[in-house]
């Protein structure tokens, strides 16, 4: 009696195991399967986000993103696609491209270089300052795809969204240049640029350097050694002499005396940027000016 017993316990067990077997290779359990996964879904983490450069065509930033993996199995894959946006604008979509191992129940950090054009982003900041914006949501959603043991291939869907001070460059635009150097036959010319911080925190700005070039026949550069302080939403106007590089400053100059409508100039100034605002912090500012020397000084006459 008790041998049919256990055997009957054991018939049980064998259906139960082999039903449930069935049932987990049949589609009806893809659902369950799902749910499962989606419990210990991997995750993604922001380390650092640091602006390096910013020009007049693109912002350049390098992100350290942390993924962890809480799955009992590791997981590999060869490309992590993520979309950056800020205020639910897209600003960055890309794909990271090398091979990602994640051990189990570990994590992996990888480093992601971006660039964000600047005219799309120069839309958004546009909108900040008509709408006294002054914080914003960056959000990042990530996504890759392996092969999880039982579950089978798998997409994983990762968000992060932070609030964080919504970011403004600083402007720069010509003051003053001193032409009048040029009658004297001067090897250079004094330069007075403004600079405008629009961000409620204030900056620094060291290494400054400032090249002008007029008509690609004369270059000059300054560079100033002090560093620049810009308080929160304030100016800071940045005195210094360029010196002559390359040219001819006495055939080159008689025609910027003589005809400044249609004498070219361009301007590049270039500093590194010390902010509280870690992202902003530690990067290098590109800023381009071009006109006419007409147009420099109808703005110096505005200006005074």
């Amino acid at each position: 009696m008790r041998f049919n017993k256990w055997y009957i316990i054991s018939l049980l067990i064998l259906l139960l195991a082999g039903a449930g077997i069935w049932w987990w290779k049949s589609p009806s359990s893809d659902q369950a399967k799902e749910k499962a996964a989606d419990k210990v879904m991997p995750t993604i983490g922001v380390a650092s986000a640091k602006i390096t450069d910013i020009d007049a065509e693109r912002i350049k930033l390098v992100s350290q993103v942390t993924l962890y993996n809480p799955l009992p199995v590791d997981i590999k894959t060869s490309r992590l696609n993520y979309i950056i946006y800020i205020d639910s604008v897209k600003v960055i979509e890309d794909a990271y491209e090398k091979p990602i191992s994640i051990q189990s129940s570990d994590s992996s950090t990888i480093t992601l270089p971006m660039q964000v054009l600047a005219k799309p982003l120069a839309q958004i900041l546009t909108y900040f300052e008509d709408k006294k914006i002054d914080s914003a949501d960056y959000s990042m959603k990530a996504s890759f795809e392996v092969d999880v043991p039982i579950a089978g291939d798998r997409k994983f869907n990762m968000d992060i969204s932070r609030r964080l001070p919504a970011l403004r460059f600083p402007k720069v635009k010509v003051r003053h240049v001193d032409l009048n150097a040029l009658k004297l036959k001067s090897k250079g010319m004094d330069v007075e640029v403004e600079i405008f911080n629009p961000n409620l925190f204030p900056l620094k700005l060291s290494d400054a350097k400032f090249h002008f070039s007029v008509e690609n026949a004369l270059e000059m550069d300054g560079v100033l050694e002090k560093v620049i302080r810009i308080p929160a939403k304030g100016t800071q106007n940045v005195s210094m002499h360029a010196l002559m590089t390359d040219g001819n400053m006495l055939k080159t100059g008689w025609k910027m005396l003589t005809d400044k409508k249609d004498t070219q100039f361009a301007g590049k100034f270039t500093g590194n940027i010390d902010s509280e605002n870690k992202m902003l912090s530690g990067s290098k500012m590109n800023a381009t000016i071009t006109g006419t020397l007409d147009e420099i000084v109808n703005t110096v006459k505005k200006v005074d």
